[in-house]
């Protein structure tokens, strides 16, 4: 059930302005690897995503607790460089660069997967791609394939582990780690059927030619502030990246974690982005409270007449 300030946003706003606020988010998700950064953006998309969509939140809550520990024990086997060595067994070594590194990759993929949620969740995929496909309808049918790969993998994963505990209940305990590895394979191998059945779906449905136009998109006060916030805090982002900041260099063996008042800025201006949706739907909201109480409490001939 989605909550009534972002009902509201979307209500007042079109597809593009939707759309772009979107793809800032996944941008926000991608760009910036600095922990407390991630840490405070994953806060937010976890928030907007509980207000946009609460049905799915707690298996999605625990496919992101899969991949975070996934993300973070590969990183710590394929990478340990470092200097600071906290443990040695044989050749393997487990140094505080190395923690740093998977603790970073981790929460970064966790926040381009609550992004896909958040995206998934405001917005149609036939939007989508009659938006993409008037300017970019050669590489319209492969964006909405990549933005459906998560959410689809996480309905896979749920139905397989289902069916594979109903199948294997009276067979041999299999080691918890040869029968993830066999649930990921048969995972991976229905999540690539399922998406070639799709696209030659669409392709045959003619979604590859030229659609029509979703219709005359009414643009409003409200739809050329929050997509200029959107894009002038995208730009400035960029060029924060171009400055190396909020960016850690991921793999290096000195890993210097540095939070300074440009990081903070940084902060700031994503948190107002990825909450954008609730800030608008607040003010709105307030807005028509405060109209509506003074219509209530005048006495002037119009209000009279109309009331």
């Amino acid at each position: 059930m989605m909550n009534k300030l972002i009902l509201n946003f979307q209500k007042r706003t079109n597809s593009v302005t939707i759309f772009v606020y979107l793809l800032g988010i996944i941008l926000i998700a991608l760009l910036f690897n600095n922990p407390i950064i991630s840490l405070i953006n994953l806060i937010a998309l976890i928030f907007m995503a509980i207000l946009v969509n609460r049905e799915k939140i707690k298996t999605y809550f625990k496919f992101s607790c899969v991949i975070f520990i996934v993300t973070f024990a590969f990183n710590l086997i394929l990478n340990q460089r470092g200097e600071d060595v906290l443990w040695k067994f044989y050749s393997f070594q487990l140094t505080q660069e190395s923690l740093l590194n998977g603790f970073i990759l981790g929460i970064s993929f966790v926040n381009l997967l609550w992004a896909f949620y958040i995206y998934n969740a405001l917005i149609r995929v036939k939007t989508v791609f009659e938006l993409l496909s008037s300017l970019l309808k050669n590489v319209a049918l492969i964006f909405i394939l990549t933005i459906q790969f998560i959410p689809r993998i996480i309905q896979i994963y749920n139905e397989t582990k289902s069916i594979r505990k109903f199948r294997i209940q009276n067979e041999v305990q299999q080691s918890k780690l040869k029968s993830t590895m066999d649930l990921m394979e048969i995972i991976l191998n229905k999540a690539v059927a399922s998406f070639m059945n799709v696209s030659d779906t669409l392709i045959l449905r003619g979604f590859n030619n030229h659609q029509k136009s979703i219709g005359k998109l009414e643009y409003r006060g409200a739809d050329f502030l929050l997509s200029i916030l959107m894009v002038s805090g995208l730009v400035v982002d960029i060029v924060m990246v171009i400055g190396k900041v909020g960016v850690i260099n991921l793999g290096s063996i000195d890993v210097q974690l540095i939070f300074t008042n440009s990081e903070l800025i940084l902060l700031l201006i994503n948190m107002i982005l990825i909450l954008l949706p609730v800030i608008f739907g607040g003010v709105n909201y307030l807005w028509w409270k405060f109209y509506i109480s003074k219509i209530t409490a005048s006495n002037t001939t119009t209000v009279k007449k109309y009331r």
